[in-house]
């Protein structure tokens, strides 16, 4: 026995179901189209300006830097040249007493 109140509410039913099957689908849709239109950016770090200070300051640095370095391979090859000359002078008057000296002596 179906009475008009059985078919009213199974035809309630039907539709709400169609709506949430309906409604279901057009969120899976959106979120697809969600997924498949985000643009990745490349962002990157928005750096301040330097002042005529600070720009000054960096310059500076680096002149001293530079003068640094100068100076200590300027002392490096100072040093090395008078490394050298000890050995160079050792070394020849070492060579002077083997030859005049050593032989004089008497051997026994």
């Amino acid at each position: 026995m179906n009475s008009p109140n059985n078919k009213e509410t199974e035809l309630e039913r039907r539709e709400r179901e169609l709506r949430e099957r309906e409604h279901a689908l057009r969120l899976r849709e959106l979120e697809a189209e969600i997924d498949r239109v985000v643009p990745a950016y490349e962002t990157s770090k928005h750096e301040p300006q330097e002042s005529k200070f600070q720009l000054w300051g960096r310059k500076l640095k680096i002149a001293a830097q530079f003068t640094a370095i100068v100076i200590v391979v300027g002392v490096a090859v100072k040093v090395s040249s008078w490394l050298a000359t000890a050995a160079i002078v050792g070394g020849l008057s070492w060579l002077v007493y083997k030859i005049v000296f050593e032989k004089d002596r008497p051997r026994n």
